[in-house]
């Protein structure tokens, strides 16, 4: 009996590796620098979408009230926003890593950065682009190293 099952457990296993299908190919990450990747000239939309265009508006004071409302929510409790970004035109060399200055986990002088992507990024349903392109997929953003186990959040010049 003892044989017979340890027969069938193999002709098993030499059936399923046999049939089974090859493991596809990993995809091709069409976002592999994330942010900078996104934020970009879209000719066949006529949009302008690059983190410096943003930077330009939002120093001059033009920012659009949804975003105020998410960048005051995400806020350190004592912070009051007056709807003005500083000059951070050298950030625009590290993108997201140089935001990261003022934007860090435990500012007190801006939102920090997790918490107002995040908000920016996944709320709104279907009057959120990133929603709606993205399908909300994290993994647009944050790059899992699968020999590590690690992720990351990828950083460098805007295109």
């Amino acid at each position: 009996m003892k044989t017979l099952r340890l027969v069938l457990s193999a002709s098993a296993l030499v059936a399923l590796v046999a049939y089974a299908p090859e493991p596809a190919a990993a995809a091709v990450d069409p976002y592999p620098n994330a942010c900078i990747d996104c934020h970009v000239v879209q000719k066949d939309k006529g949009t302008d979408l690059r983190l410096s265009v943003a930077l330009t508006n939002w120093t001059a004071g033009k920012i659009d009230a949804d975003l105020l409302a998410k960048s005051k929510a995400s806020a350190p409790v004592a912070l009051v926003l007056k709807g003005k970004h500083p000059s951070a035109d050298d950030s625009l060399e590290d993108i997201p890593g140089a935001c990261l200055d003022c934007h860090d986990s435990s500012s007190k002088k801006a939102p920090p950065f997790a918490r107002l992507l995040h908000l920016v990024h996944l709320t709104g349903g279907t009057n959120n682009a990133f929603v709606t392109t993205h399908k909300s997929d994290c993994t647009t953003c944050h790059k899992l190293d699968s020999k590590t186990g690690e992720w990351s959040l990828p950083s460098g010049p805007e295109k």
